[in-house]
């Protein structure tokens, strides 16, 4: 008898099928256990390494013994004359046909039924300490469906969401976050693909939704998900492109390679997934996007590591520790990248902030001042297209002692298609551009519509244009998205006071209990005339504010209760700091109330508005009758 033809005798091959069908069931059943456990992936890893070193243990097993009706025997002691072998092929038959019957039925289950979700992976939006909800505030479940209401998705539109961390270490999330991130920005530069931006991909990192709910939530026909391993200097890099109305997976790849070589697996995985979507780039487009990327690692990590301290630190009052900290992060993905534009343009943040702290020497402030105006100078160098090089010229522009380019500066930005939020391009409505930002914020909403600074972007723009009632209800979006977001909170209280709906403003601002919740009474207490009621309010809405913000909220406050003098005197001082006159220009922004200050005491803002073609006073969108007995007196 041939070797092979004992292999079947014995069993060998049929309880090598059963081991192997056997084995992919253990697996799928561990995978979904293992996930609704929340083990790590290490565990499911384990149990196949198990099954596979079981495997020639189970055929060496079949070899030597045997089943039969008197138990398990050793092959040599059984009279094979009674047929016990054929006996024991015909049990093993009639199980791999019952194991393959529930592996078809796993298969379509599979198939057919949506991902289970742990509840306790979906978290609402982020709260500030001290009662303030974060700039970057998460999605819930509910503001995902809300979020939803657009017209259907494009073909060739994609959301990026954050890699997966799969090395046990919590550094590495920088570096898998940063990956994600340089492969959004690779697509985000190529035409016909639009791409939806950081902020509201984000938000979905560490949770487990349905591929078709994320899809949904940010209107997108495809998602690109993933998984990074870093061991020392290499990488292991898992990428799936995935079509979300079916699930389908239109293209995936595994990369593994050195750390080093990381920027051109970025930049492999951009190029097949524009293949995938029937993109065609020419060779120009495909040098700029390879002109994109951060190529250095460290970088990268060090500019993540920064951006989520910077974030930190505004959902703080503006901590200045921690801006600083952020911004020394920032200086050190420079010097290992200095072509880094995004890396100047968010370490400027902090010396424009020393520039108008309270506290803070003339000395100190015009050493700011310099600082910001170089970090914004390369920001604008190396910026990768045009249309963010047009944003932060604006920011440049705007923080100067000469406005007057600031109306070409800002007409450029708000025709920009980009996703890419600016800073202080949100003052255009004093400069005359409301329905231009309005226009903006439509665009930002529809590539970015989990960002709640869209909604209230598009808000601040309607009211600007006595829209109170679309303001209202652009508000009430917003906070669909972002629940507690006190911004939009603010924002839904001023469309009710310019409708002249005051006690429902007096409410919505007495239920909100988040960040500016005392600013919000002031003005409506204001707006009602009831002076005495908000004046104890200003103080503690000042005090809350802190040390960069307090003198901003104070300029406004006392404007609406009619406390001329210390309206006047705040914009005094801040008409003497370097960038005073954009802050100036924000103050009369968030106001809405007309002229919240006398021209005739903040001389070099007159000479910016006058630079740049701007009437004063500037128009009254809510009215406040306490202005109009405006006294001196503090």
């Amino acid at each position: 008898m041939s070797f092979i033809e004992e292999l079947k005798r014995r069993n060998v091959v049929k309880v090598g099928v059963l081991y192997s069908v056997s084995g992919w069931l253990i697996l799928q059943i561990a995978d979904l256990l293992f996930d609704l456990m929340g083990l790590p992936a290490q565990w499911l890893r384990l149990v196949l390494a198990l099954l596979i070193l079981g495997f020639p243990l189970a055929l060496i097993f079949s070899w030597v013994f045997e089943m039969t009706p008197e138990g398990l025997k050793r092959e040599r002691d059984i009279d094979h004359s009674q047929s016990a072998t054929a006996e024991t092929g015909h049990k093993i038959n009639t199980v791999i046909t019952v194991l393959l019957i529930a592996a078809i039925a796993t298969v379509v289950l599979d198939r057919l039924i949506p991902e289970v979700r742990d509840p306790a992976t979906v978290s609402g939006g982020d709260e500030f300490e001290s009662e303030s909800e974060s700039a970057t505030t998460q999605v819930s479940d509910s503001s995902a469906v809300a979020a939803s209401r657009f017209a259907p998705a494009p073909e060739r539109s994609i959301a990026v969401l954050p890699f997966a961390n799969m090395s046990g270490n919590v550094e590495n999330e920088y570096f898998a976050d940063g990956l994600s991130e340089e492969i959004l920005n690779f697509l985000a530069d190529v035409p016909d693909l639009r791409v939806t931006a950081r902020t509201s991909s984000f938000q979905f990192k560490g949770r487990n939704l349905d591929i078709r709910e994320v899809a949904g939530a940010l209107n997108v026909a495809h998602v690109l998900e993933g998984s990074v391993r870093r061991s020392g200097e290499r990488a292991r890099i898992t990428a799936q492109l995935i079509r979300a109305d079916d699930g389908y997976h239109l293209w995936s790849e595994a990369y593994d390679r050195t750390l080093e070589d990381t920027f051109e697996v970025q930049m492999e995985i951009a190029e097949s997934v524009t293949r995938a979507l029937g993109v065609v780039m020419d060779e120009r487009q495909r040098e700029r996007m390879h002109d994109v990327g951060v190529r250095d690692v460290e970088s990268f990590i060090h500019f993540q590591r920064g951006r989520q301290i910077f974030y930190d630190a505004h959902s703080n009052n503006i901590d200045m520790a921690m801006l600083a900290e952020a911004a020394n992060e920032f200086t050190v993905a420079i010097e290992l990248e200095p072509r880094f534009a995004a890396a100047y343009h968010m370490r400027s943040d902090y010396a424009a902030h020393i520039m108008t702290k309270t506290g803070a020497t003339d000395a100190e402030r015009m050493a700011a001042a310099e600082r910001q105006g170089a970090d914004l100078a390369q920001a604008i160098s190396y910026a990768s297209n045009p249309y963010i090089k047009a944003l932060v010229e604006v920011d440049r522009t705007l923080a100067s002692s000469d406005w007057s380019s600031a109306r070409e500066r800002l007409e450029v930005a708000l025709a920009s298609p980009t996703c890419d939020e600016g800073t202080w391009i949100e003052v255009a409505p004093v400069f005359g551009y409301a329905e231009q930002t309005l226009a903006r914020g439509r665009r930002l909403i529809d590539c970015d519509p989990l960002n709640f600074y869209n909604f209230s972007l598009s808000a601040a723009a309607l009211l600007w244009l006595g829209e109170g009632q679309a303001s209202y209800e652009t508000a009430l979006r917003g906070l669909e998205v972002a629940p507690r977001n006190p911004f939009l909170q603010s924002d839904a209280v001023d469309a009710l006071l310019q409708l002249g709906r005051h006690d429902e403003a007096l409410a919505r601002a007495r239920s909100s209990e988040s960040g500016m919740h005392e600013s919000r009474m002031v003005r409506a207490l204001a707006a009602t005339g009831e002076g005495t009621s908000a004046r104890p309010l200003m103080a503690k809405a000042v005090a809350r504010s802190g040390q960069w913000l307090g003198s901003f909220v104070q300029l406004q406050l006392a404007a609406v209760i009619g406390d001329r003098g210390t309206a006047n005197e705040t914009a005094a001082w801040y008409d003497g700091l370097p960038g005073g006159p954009l802050m100036l220009t924000g103050a009369v922004l968030e106001c809405a109330c007309g002229a919240p200050f006398d021209i005739e005491v903040t001389p070099r803002f007159a000479e910016r508005l006058a630079e740049a073609g701007v009437d004063w006073p500037p128009p009254t969108i809510i009215d406040f009758p306490l202005m109009h007995k405006a006294t001196v007196k503090h």
